[in-house]
């Protein structure tokens, strides 16, 4: 028979999944309190309950007990997946008692004979010595009820009683293994699969069990004095299936052996190679606990599976780490050994195993095995060959892991500074990319200026030595997250995380003040000055490229001003091949009908209502990504495409104004024009061509103009701006307080409305000035008879704020985000449904 809990200790110790609301002990219990109650029901029904089935003399009860103990002292263990069986031939004993012993004293013969075993060699307590006992009490009342109540319905022969007997065991064998299945999925696995382990494992086991019992049986019915024929019988096949067992384990153990070179194998990280060691020694050695430990420099870098009740050494100074590397063997360590260095934490530990990992004969490792608090587990000299095996196999792939670990690091630092070379420092990058925190981050590239002068006259080891002492003087004065990499020469990167954009720039000027102080080299004191340029990266950036790029261009800006420190701006980076490439992609784009454009609603703040939308450009690039639309925009201004990339908005977003009016919406929209799209004296009769196609008046379309546009050629700009009002197309000017127009201008122009920039409106309600800035633009815009729109509404708290000052018309992600024709119709039918019926307006125009 099999004893799970027994078997499973390291299942019960720490339980390595949920099993539900209950913990696995809890169930375990219930399960306890289910068989217990199995037991006392049957012993209610049983059959001729003070009688058995044949008569015995009294002392028999004294050799059945015994049988029962010596069954379960001499039992044997076969691990049979990731589960401890324990197989004994306590079927002989029980058919006995079943045929020859009343229901009580069958039950106590049973008991007497396991308790002891139970108790004092496999240690059992609590649940697990409540279980087996339950277990065992049900095997047995199972046996004495159907064997009983098939002889009441067949008779009460000999031959018949037989026949009931081999039922009686094989039914009580299901039961037994049926509990043990259940008790196991509680804490590992599931029921069904652990039904499939018993029955396919030892299956023919448990059939010869019950087969030789009844045998047995047979010849004492015959003859009692031939019951003697089975115990030389009896020890032989228990011997034979012993042998057999143990060569099942070997073999068991040996392909897991082979597994755990695979395992171990596997990775060049060393953390994953610990790992997996350790959780593979604890199944293949079946111990409590195992840990390896690594030499870190005077540290010791530490992994645990499972319970190892050992206080492990930190470093090795630790006397523990002396005893443990005192040999260079394999050894069994007596916890008799430990205890006067204070390391055991569970007095019941007896014998630890250790391995130490050699290379080239020195130690680097240690592997630490605790065996388990069970006699049958126990430690001994034979187990020590297979441990060996197992350290060889990591210390193997310890040995690639460190070696690969090196050469990674010397692939991704510069020789000469110990300084992160470009591959790491585009992670670092490719990270802030990704980081949310409100920091602002800049990449800043550093070159030395006249360095060439010093290798030249000095020699490369001056070179060296300047480029190492420049490297130590800018680390100092790095802060916490800061990165800087030396990329070639005497190039070096530095990423770096400001509160803002000053304090970035006094980051850089402090570069420079560092790296040009005089440095001595052969006794000359060098002055040798540094370039930076800087570059923020934006919100919407994805490629860690970009900003190396754009720091890149403002360091040679830098070195060509002779200033120092540069900003990266957009006017110095016009001719670059980036920028040529980019224009072949929206090139691409525009003609291969990858743009689109999407639509922000506009909500009227005195009514409620969506009284329009403003046409929104995006570019989602299979190479680049999210391409920033104030990035692709300037390149098409820059290179004459953006006639192109107009024409391409007119034509969806009119389009979509034909869908807003079939629908019965009402609105308007907006598109906004580029400075150079108001040079174009044609202007007015492409929009109109396109009205025209889709059937929608000019008073329905809202032209936006940039006010930094109107300063630009305003004589030109200004007939285009006249011909577009002729044509009937309401004008807005966008973006306004950004730039210089004066009101007398804006006063003579023919526009109809006023938009204030996000850049205001967003910090209206945290900085004064800002909301000094929007509370009077509102004003003016109202003076000069013209209706105010502010963008870039976040939050609840300014909608209503600009609502207060006698804001217009309001949009931003708060109202709605950007939403494609059909989902801005969708969302402004159901706005206007859940207004009319008081409902909660749709959730869509959240954020999020």
């Amino acid at each position: 028979m099999s004893e799970p809990i027994t078997a499973s200790v390291r299942q019960v110790a720490g339980p390595e999944r949920d099993a539900g609301r209950l913990s696995p002990n809890t169930q375990a219990w219930m399960i306890v309190v289910g068989m217990t109650a199995i037991v006392v029901i049957g012993g209610l029904v049983m059959p001729w309950p003070s009688d058995p089935l044949r008569s015995a003399p009294a002392w028999i009860l004294i050799p059945i007990a015994i049988a029962h103990a010596l069954a379960e002292r001499a039992a044997f263990d076969i691990e049979v997946g990731e589960e401890g069986h324990s197989y004994s031939l306590s079927e002989i004993p029980t058919a006995f008692a079943v045929v020859f012993l009343s229901p009580p004293l069958a039950l106590a013969a049973r008991l007497v004979g396991a308790i002891p075993n139970m108790y004092r060699s496999r240690r059992n307590r609590g649940v697990k010595l409540a279980f087996n006992l339950a277990l065992f009490s049900m095997e047995m009342v199972v046996a004495l009820l159907v064997s009983r109540f098939l002889i009441r319905w067949w008779g009460d022969s000999d031959g018949i009683l037989l026949g009931a007997l081999a039922i009686a065991m094989v039914v009580s064998g299901a039961t037994v293994g049926f509990a043990v299945a259940l008790v196991v999925s509680r804490f590992e696995g599931t029921l069904l699969a652990g039904l499939r382990v018993e029955v396919l494992s030892m299956w023919w086991y448990y059939a010869f069990n019950n087969v030789y019992a009844t045998m047995a049986v047979a010849l004492a019915l015959v003859q009692p004095w031939l019951v003697l024929v089975v115990v030389p019988a009896s020890f032989g096949i228990w011997s034979v299936l012993r042998r057999f067992g143990s060569l099942v384990q070997d073999l068991r153990d040996l392909d897991d052996v082979h597994g755990f070179a695979g395992r171990v194998g596997s990775s060049l990280d060393t953390d994953a190679i610990a790992t997996h060691a350790v959780a593979d020694i604890v199944e293949l050695m079946r111990a409590d606990g195992a840990a390896l430990l690594r030499v870190d420099g005077s540290e010791l870098d530490t992994h645990i599976a499972g319970r190892l009740p050992l206080r492990l050494p930190q470093s090795v100074d630790d006397d523990f780490w002396r005893l443990l590397t005192a040999f260079a063997d394999e050894r069994l360590v007596s916890s008799d050994d430990l205890r006067p260095l204070g390391v055991v934490t569970d007095q019941r530990l007896r014998t630890i195993a250790v391995a130490p990992i050699l290379d080239e004969g020195r130690v680097f490792a240690v592997l630490v095995v605790a065996e388990r608090n069970v006699q049958r587990f126990r430690f001994a000299e034979s187990d020590l060959p297979r441990l060996r095996n197992m350290a060889d196999q990591v210390a193997v792939s310890l040995r690639r892991g460190l070696l690969h670990k090196q050469l990674e690091y010397e692939a991704r630092h510069d020789a000469l500074t110990d300084l992160p070379g470009r591959t790491l420092f585009e992670w670092a990058v490719s990270s802030a990319l990704a980081d949310d925190s409100r920091r602002l981050a800049a990449v800043m590239m550093l070159d030395l200026d006249r360095f060439k002068e010093v290798n030249d006259t000095l020699g490369h080891h001056a070179g060296d030595a300047l480029l190492v002492e420049f490297s130590r003087r800018i680390s100092a004065i790095l802060r916490e997250g800061d990165m800087l990499a030396r990329l070639a020469g005497d190039e070096f990167a530095l990423l770096c995380y400001r509160d803002d954009t000053d304090g970035l720039v006094e980051a850089a000027r402090r570069c420079v003040d560092i790296g040009g102080s005089p440095v001595v080299l052969d006794g000359l004191e060098i002055v040798v000055t540094v370039s930076v340029g800087v570059a923020v990266i934006d919100d919407d950036e994805t490629d860690p490229m970009q900003p190396i790029r754009r720091a890149d261009i403002a360091m040679y800006n830098a070195k060509w001003q002779r200033s120092g420190v540069e900003l990266y701006r957009d006017e110095i980076d016009r001719r670059t091949p980036a920028r040529l490439s980019m224009l072949g992609d929206l090139r691409a784009a525009i003609e291969g009908d990858e743009i689109d454009v999407v639509f922000q609603p506009k909500l009227e703040l005195g009514t409620g209502r969506v009284v329009g939308a403003e046409a929104l450009v995006r570019w989602e690039s299979p190479t680049r990504g999210r391409v920033s639309p104030a990035e692709f925009v300037r390149v098409a201004e820059d290179t004459g495409l953006i006639k192109d990339l107009t024409d391409l908005v007119l034509k969806r977003g009119i389009a979509a104004l034909r869908m807003f009016d079939d629908a019965g919406l009402g609105l308007r929209l907006a598109i906004n024009l580029s400075t150079h799209d108001l040079f174009d004296t044609k202007l007015p009769a492409r929009v109109l061509t396109q009205l025209e196609y889709n059937q929608v008046q000019p008073s329905e379309l809202t032209l936006e103009i940039t006010e930094s546009s109107l300063l630009v050629d305003a004589p030109r700009t200004r007939a285009t701006i006249d011909d577009l009002h002729d044509a009937g197309f309401r004008l807005a000017i966008d973006d306004f307080g950004t730039g210089y127009s004066s009101l007398s201008y804006l006063r003579r122009l023919p526009v109809q409305e006023l938009k204030i920039d996000q850049s205001f409106v967003s910090g209206m309600l945290l900085d004064p000035q800002d909301e000094v800035i929007v509370r009077s633009t509102i004003d003016l815009g109202h003076n000069l008879r013209l209706s105010v729109v502010a963008e870039g509404v976040e939050d609840e708290a300014t909608l209503h704020a600009l609502a207060s000052m006698g804001c217009d018309v309001a949009q931003g992600y708060w109202i709605a985000r950007p939403l494609s024709a059909p989902e801005l119709i969708a969302w402004v039918i159901e706005r206007r449904r859940s207004t009319a019926t008081g409902q909660a307006l749709p959730s869509v125009s959240r954020p999020g």
